[in-house]
């Protein structure tokens, strides 16, 4: 009987572990929701206007036009998930396969991020947010094991400075206030992002197309294996964009950074899906 009881036990505990969700994904749900509560509501949707976009850079302006977001509903929020994904945990890592989803606000450059993966045959569940401009990164295994939880002004600085390299699929966000903008050359812009007491800026590359192919940054630490952290040059590609029949997006994005040994493409996708203005119920 003692052994039954133990095999049912064991049981239960694997298929807990295989089921979806957890105190990890709960979390997340509820600082998800609570910026959803933040939110800015308006009865008449607001649309992406030449008007609204007379201030910007003249690439920028181009990007609105080019890829179909003029004249249409100012997106407040995005959804957007990420299939056919590799992760690699370190530079001298072999990638993973990830399921990887997030949530961007515009109304305060909120970002929400959650990855799930498996490690030893357990579910390593991983959030990666902003919330009113402070960072955080948090990690599980086997749903309860926290692995690490790193916060502070470098992760503020981090996330944020993420915020704004996601705004290429989200580009309402170029128009915010709290954006500020300068022009380098014909094929570059700056853009520095200011948010509660915590700033950081990077640059957009556009090719003679007018898409924007890349974003640079030197305001993103990198954790060295537990011994501290250190500023490195962060850089995302963003290739084969394609149109929905609606907007036209990157369908390739890979994340790097550029360490003295070459380049480490830590996150690679090439299958991305985009919803705009979404609720709490899409993201569960």
């Amino acid at each position: 009987m003692l052994l039954w009881g133990l095999i049912i036990v064991l049981a239960c505990i694997i298929i807990y572990l295989f089921l979806p969700g957890g105190p990890a994904w709960n979390s997340y749900l509820a600082d998800v929701g609570d910026s959803f509560q933040q939110e800015k509501n308006s009865e008449k949707p607001e649309l992406i206007t030449e008007e609204a976009i007379a201030q910007l850079p003249q690439q920028l302006k181009k990007y609105f036009k080019k890829n179909g977001y003029l004249d249409r509903p100012l997106m407040h929020n995005m959804h957007i998930r990420f299939g056919n994904t590799k992760f690699r945990m370190a530079p001298d890592k072999e990638p993973v396969s990830i399921d990887f989803c997030q949530v961007n606000f515009v109304y305060r450059p909120d970002r929400f991020a959650f990855l799930k993966a498996r490690m030893f045959g357990l579910p390593v569940q991983v959030r990666d947010s902003v919330k009113d401009g402070r960072g955080a990164m948090i990690g599980r295994i086997a749903k309860h094991i926290q692995l690490f939880h790193s916060t502070g002004p470098e992760m503020d600085q981090g996330q944020l400075i993420t915020a704004l390299a996601d705004a290429v699929f989200m580009p309402s966000l170029f128009l915010q206030d709290y954006v500020v903008w300068r022009t380098l050359d014909d094929r570059r812009i700056e853009g520095t992002i200011t948010w509660n007491g915590v700033s950081a800026k990077g640059r957009f590359t556009f090719d003679d197309s007018g898409d924007i192919v890349r974003f640079d940054t030197e305001d993103r630490y990198m954790d060295e294996n537990g011994k501290g952290t250190s500023l490195v040059p962060w850089f995302v590609l963003y290739e084969n964009y394609e149109s929905d029949g609606d907007y036209r997006r990157p369908g390739c994005v890979s994340v790097n950074w550029q360490l003295p040994q070459g380049v480490d493409d830590y996150f690679v996708s090439d299958q991305i899906k985009v919803s705009y203005s979404v609720d709490l119920a899409a993201i569960k």
